[in-house]
């Protein structure tokens, strides 16, 4: 009975599906917690107004200092052909091990990002209604704001089960076969990553680049979202003047805030289907 709890307990699916948005309520009832209601001078300031307040913030903190600025200038020494040589072919090894580690770990990493991305978006929808219940966020601008990361998060799922089924399940297998039963140390790695690359061919090694890549997409789509939503909690909780920690996050994660950040998201969200349905694969070997 204890054996199979464990199992249960321990389940890929079990942490992504079951613990994750446990962890995402959890963590949305704590933001919420943390901040309180605006009062009536406050009661209608939209994200836009709030931001205004933080820039004037940062002025007058930014003049209470003196701020000096060194500029140090190193003589770049030119590489000769001897070294460019060596850095494409590190380039290129650290490129054949990463290609084996994301073939051999697959599941794990697509796991990671299940659970990652559940939390995520529970965490964004359990605060977004429980801000709009308290009174903080009341206007749709705020409503708005909360719920970006929570569809960018949703979206992530979905891009992260087709990256996983575009690798085949018997190239994950031979993978893991290569570094089953022996210590995982360098020379492992590095022998089996060779022999990983030279059993596949170039053109599947090509596929499972632009797969990686979309991976790499997904997981700064997840981060960014999830970023985009700490700045704009910290925004709403920045207006009564919740304390200077609110005011000091918001100034951290201003930059995850604006219309360009969110233009990059969607952008890396496209980009990253694209090159899990090997559309991008498909035109560069049709150019060619």
């Amino acid at each position: 009975m204890l054996d199979e709890l464990l199992e249960v307990l321990g389940n890929s699916h079990f942490e992504a599906y079951v613990v994750g948005p446990l962890l995402g309520v959890l963590f949305g009832v704590i933001f919420n917690a943390l901040g309180k209601r605006p009062g009536p001078d406050n009661s209608g300031s939209s994200p836009r107004d709030v931001k205004r307040e933080i820039e004037e913030y940062r002025q007058r903190s930014s003049e209470r200092q003196d701020v000096h600025h060194h500029h140090y200038y190193h003589g770049a020494r030119p590489s000769s052909h001897e070294e460019g040589g060596g850095v494409i072919f590190l380039a290129g090894l650290a490129m054949v091990v990463a290609l084996f580690l994301f073939a051999a770990f697959l599941p794990q990493i697509a796991g990671t990002l299940y659970f990652f991305n559940t939390t995520v978006a529970m965490c964004c929808i359990t605060a977004a209604l429980l801000a709009c219940l308290t009174g903080r966020f009341n206007t749709i601008d705020w409503w708005l704001q909360a719920v970006f990361p929570s569809v960018v998060s949703i979206g992530c799922l979905w891009l992260t089960a087709k990256v996983l089924a575009a690798i085949s399940p018997d190239v994950i297998v031979y993978a893991q076969s290569l570094i089953a039963d022996r210590p995982l140390s360098v020379g492992t790695v590095l022998n089996a990553s060779v022999k990983f690359f030279t059993s596949l061919g170039n053109e599947y090694g090509q596929w499972m680049l632009f797969d990686l890549l979309a991976f790499v997409c997904v997981i700064m789509c997840a981060l960014l979202a999830f970023l985009r939503f700490v700045f704009y909690v910290s925004l709403s909780n920045a207006r009564e003047g919740g304390g200077g920690g609110w005011v000091w996050l918001a100034l951290r994660t201003e930059k995850f805030g604006g219309n360009g950040s969110a233009f990059f998201v969607v952008f890396l969200f496209v980009l990253g289907t694209f090159l899990a349905r090997g559309d991008v694969y498909q035109l560069l070997h049709q150019a060619s």
